[in-house]
């Protein structure tokens, strides 16, 4: 803890803390926000991507935009890496995979990837310890995906 957030009497908050579905949340909204923007158009796309896992079926609006509202405030507050971190604790070994997915889908769906969307994906793919081959192929299948 820094020596402003002593004077003002802030609290070391611990460790990040995420259950499942606020880790996939917190993740679609670094993976949207690598290029630096996130616009109507992702936001929309991360609702709609969310809401076909299982994970979010039944979820109600309210508590999509909520969740990535919350994950939003995370990554302001407490930085990608603490999110990261936080998603890959939450998260089993099968749903980090799904996590990479997700979000490789979010940043190509425009068709073009950046050198900051690049890195991010990246870093991502080796702090949730997904192989080079496994992330190759993902990568191709989305690219496939959003083609035309």
């Amino acid at each position: 803890m820094g020596l402003f957030d002593k004077a003002f009497g802030k609290k070391d908050e611990g460790p990040l803390k995420l259950n499942e579905r606020e880790a996939f949340s917190a993740v679609c909204v670094l993976a949207v926000a690598a290029d630096g923007v996130i616009d109507d158009a992702e936001v929309r796309r991360i609702i709609v991507s969310l809401a076909e896992k299982r994970l979010f079926r039944g979820q109600r609006m309210e508590e999509m935009v909520r969740l990535l509202n919350d994950g939003a405030k995370n990554v302001q507050k407490r930085g990608a890496a603490a999110v990261i971190e936080a998603a890959k604790q939450a998260l089993s070994a099968e749903l980090r995979e799904t996590a990479f997915v997700l979000s490789a889908d979010l940043v190509l769906a425009d068709g073009e990837v950046d050198d900051k969307e690049k890195k991010f994906l990246e870093d991502f793919q080796k702090a949730l310890g997904i192989s080079d081959e496994l992330a190759l192929k993902i990568i191709e299948v989305v690219v496939m995906k959003n083609r035309g």
